[in-house]
This record gives C-alpha cells, structure tokens and sequence, in this order.
C-alpha cells in the first residue's frame, strides 16, 4: 500500500501566520495538497498539525485524510516528518512526503514516482526538475522509516538522501518545480 504523509506543522515564520490555512482561490493550501494526493490514488494520507490542530483537521473534513498532532512541533522539520511517518500503517510499503505549503504538486508525478520506485531497490525517488532542482514530493520505500524517524533539529531528509545517493533515483521532470508558499508574495503569485 501507499501512503503519504503531509508536513504541515510549520511555524510559518516568514508568512507570518499558519500558511497552510492561507486560501488560494478559496480553499486552504494544505486542502489543495490532500486533494491532489487523493486524486494521485493514495488511499491512506497523514497529514501533521502543530499549534493550529483544529483548523487543519477543520481544512481536512470530508477529505479521508487524517490529521495527527505533532507535540513538539516548534523543534523543527523533523519533529513533523517523525510524526507522519510513525502513524503511517504497518502494511505500507511506500509514502510520499508532501509540503503543506505546495499546493500545485501534478498528481500524474506521483504515479511516475511509484512506477520508477516499483521493482527496483530504490530507497527513495526525489524529483529533479528543471535547471537541476531537486524538489518535493519525495517518495520513500518503506525501509527508509527507520531513518526518517530519526531525524532530528530542523532539517528534512536531504542529507540523509545524500548520505544514500547509490539507493536513491533522481526523476528528471520536464516542468519548472511546484511553487512553495513561504510569503504573501508567493501567494499572491500563484493567484494570477
């Protein structure tokens, strides 16, 4: 089984408030997220809440996504990437970790991550978009749960796919890379 874990239990910073729950024509960032995994085929989807747990579980109704409360959120990236991936059942095989905050991922991508990671000994499929960019969603076996789950501070999986280069495919994809919302600018550009 697939499953997917989105982060969304940033502090937002830069934005300046729970950018996840900032609306992009109406509906919130991590709503645009959880439908384009749903619409990708993932049946199970984990999606991380710090401070703001209601409004996103809220953002999440009607979806069959499921919110888990991340209790040391403000610890960094990843306290929420730990989250997400110990709630994920025991019978998946593959997650994809998705940014709350990138509301424009393809869903047809996700299928060409799971099909370039089926059958072969990939630890994990990154996007590599153009110019070289190495982007979000990241598709991860299994076997790399362990891993995840013992990153610690601020920091995502990148030094650990680093670390593991030789397991890792690098997917050119022929598409400028998703947009992530950090600013009301980012915003703003996405609304046009």
């Amino acid at each position: 089984m697939i499953g997917a874990v989105v982060l969304a239990a940033g502090q937002s910073t830069r934005f300046g408030g729970a950018k996840v729950l900032a609306r992009l024509r109406g509906v919130e960032l991590v709503r645009h997220v959880i439908d384009r995994l749903t619409l990708a085929g993932i049946p199970d989807i984990v999606v991380t809440a710090g401070e703001h747990l209601a409004a996103i579980t809220a953002a999440a109704a009607g979806s069959d996504a499921r919110v888990v409360r991340v209790a040391d959120a403000a610890s960094g990236l990843s306290a929420s990437l730990n989250a997400g991936v110990a709630a994920l059942p025991d019978d998946c095989r593959v997650c994809v970790v998705a940014l709350g905050d990138e509301p424009m991922i393809d869903p047809l991508l996700i299928k060409r991550l799971r099909d370039a990671w089926e059958g072969s000994n990939a630890a994990a499929v990154v996007p590599v978009y153009r110019g070289g960019v190495r982007g979000h969603p990241v598709l991860f076996d299994i076997s790399m749960r362990r891993f995840l789950r013992d990153l610690q501070g601020d920091q995502g999986a990148r030094h650990l796919l680093d670390a593991m280069a030789e397991r890792v495919i690098f997917l050119p994809v022929d598409a400028d890379a998703p947009r992530d919302v950090d600013t009301n600018e980012d915003l703003a550009a996405l609304e046009s």
